[in-house]
């Protein structure tokens, strides 16, 4: 929803047969990419170029089209982070949750590499989505960009990038650019509504705020108060809390495990909010404020990986925040 303009450009280029064997999908996470790229390799795998649509239409009542709801097709590959290690592996076979790796590995390369000397089984054409391709370990994106190099006939390699500066020059070079700009409000709440039906109005337009034109962003705060963590961040950055008050608040709303959910949205969207509101300030406070937003982001990056108290980061993100506030 609301990125009619690279739908359109990879349907003319399918329809013409002028399909370019790479794509980087480029924008901000939760802007709905993921959901494009699958839409648009079951419109690939299923339907002919002569097929007449001005949108994706995969033809999912189809054999392929069941194989690819059950996530079964022999032509479509999904690479994405894998369990952490050997004992974690054992946990994803074993039907259990497990931790997942950092980066995506070179080994899921090479194997899929096996798989790319062969034609296609099913389709005329194999379709490879990367979820995300700026995860890539060093190794694994000089191994991708082989492929990318020599392509194999009738495939498509559909690059999801939230940080496409992070990709290898190389890598950007040999694939068409497709932007994905934040939706506006209205698409926002379109797309809200249609995932989640029974959310009131009120939190809606509060998720509308708070997901800045990334639907899937603001889905993930649904239900967590994420309104009255946004009023704290807010009021801290307005007022600096000399008194800790909306910091201990803050800390109150994370605290405990049955608030994990709570703490990881909070990490999540206080480097954005930082950002945002650094975005406004046009006075000397911007060197500082700068200096803040670096932090808040290393905080929020360290905090999970080193357990850290939840209570306590917040408390720490507050008084970063506070160093955006207007002097007194």
């Amino acid at each position: 929803m609301g990125h009619a303009a690279p739908e359109t450009t990879v349907l003319r280029a399918f329809q013409s047969r002028r399909l370019h064997h790479g794509w980087l999908l480029a924008g901000p996470e939760g802007i709905g990419k993921r959901s494009f790229a699958l839409a648009a390799a079951a419109h690939l795998l299923t339907r002919e170029p002569s097929f007449a649509a001005d949108h994706f239409g995969g033809d999912l009542d189809s054999a392929s089209g069941r194989l690819l709801v059950q996530g079964k097709h022999p032509d479509c590959h999904y690479i994405t982070l894998g369990p952490q290690n050997d004992k974690e592996a054992r946990k994803a076979e074993d039907g259990k949750p497990y931790d997942l790796a950092r980066n995506i590995k070179v080994d899921q390369i090479r194997a899929l590499q096996k798989r790319l000397t062969v034609r296609p089984s099913l389709a005329e054409r194999r379709v490879i989505i990367f979820d995300s391709a700026d995860m890539l370990e060093r190794g694994a994106a000089n191994a991708l960009l082989k492929s990318l190099e020599e392509p194999p006939a009738d495939t498509v390699f559909l690059l999801i990038a939230h940080n496409p500066g992070r990709l290898l020059p190389t890598i950007r070079s040999r694939c068409l650019v497709l932007d994905f700009p934040a939706l506006s409000d209205t698409d926002m709440a379109e797309a809200l509504r249609a995932a989640r039906p029974e959310l009131p109005d009120a939190e809606i337009a509060a998720l509308v705020r708070l997901g800045q034109g990334a639907p899937g962003q603001a889905l993930s705060f649904a239900g967590l108060d994420m309104a009255r963590i946004d009023g704290l961040l807010s009021e801290i950055a307005d007022h600096g809390d000399r008194d800790h008050r909306a910091r201990i608040a803050l800390g109150a709303l994370v605290a405990n495990k049955a608030n994990r959910d709570r703490f990881q949205a909070l990490l999540h969207y206080a480097p954005r909010f930082a950002a945002r509101r650094i975005r406004t300030l046009r006075d000397d406070r911007l060197p500082d404020a700068i200096g803040a937003w670096q932090d808040i982001g290393s905080l929020a990056s360290r905090a999970v990986l080193l357990n850290l108290d939840a209570a306590a980061v917040a408390f720490q993100i507050g008084g970063l925040l506070a160093r955006l506030a207007p002097p007194r």
